[in-house]
């Protein structure tokens, strides 16, 4: 599975796809509601809206996710350059790494502990025709 992630002004768009460019669903969030529209053929090992929370996970600031994940009891922090860890009290659940200092350019991938699976993102920004 393959996705197509554009931002514009406030709008988030998740395009998931499979490996023949069919898509499966669309997630759009507005920064205060999630809209997702799914194909029967989603896999539903991954829902849209966990696909959405990692993005937010790999690309938010920093200091917009602590405040807001600190009230859940849950603490994000960059231990060293290039490397994001989530944790739920002492329990590691995710990892985020960079292969560079701007994550909306190059390689990263999220490693997701508490459901068993990895994402590998390989972002470039598109230029305006």
């Amino acid at each position: 599975m393959s996705c197509v992630v554009t931002v514009h002004g406030e709008m988030l768009t998740v395009i998931g796809l499979t490996a023949l460019g069919v898509r499966v669903f669309t997630v759009h969030y507005d920064g205060k509601q999630i809209l997702v529209d799914r194909e029967l053929s989603a896999p539903s090992q991954l829902p849209p809206e966990r696909l959405l929370s990692d993005i937010q996970l790999v690309y938010w600031p920093l200091h917009t996710l602590q405040p807001v994940l600190q009230r859940a009891g849950w603490e994000i922090t960059e231990p060293f350059s290039g490397t994001r860890r989530l944790r739920h009290g002492d329990t590691l659940v995710a990892e985020i790494h960079y292969d560079g200092a701007d994550p909306w350019q190059g390689r990263s991938w999220l490693v997701n502990l508490q459901h068993s699976y990895t994402l590998g993102i390989q972002s470039t920004p598109m230029t305006a025709p």
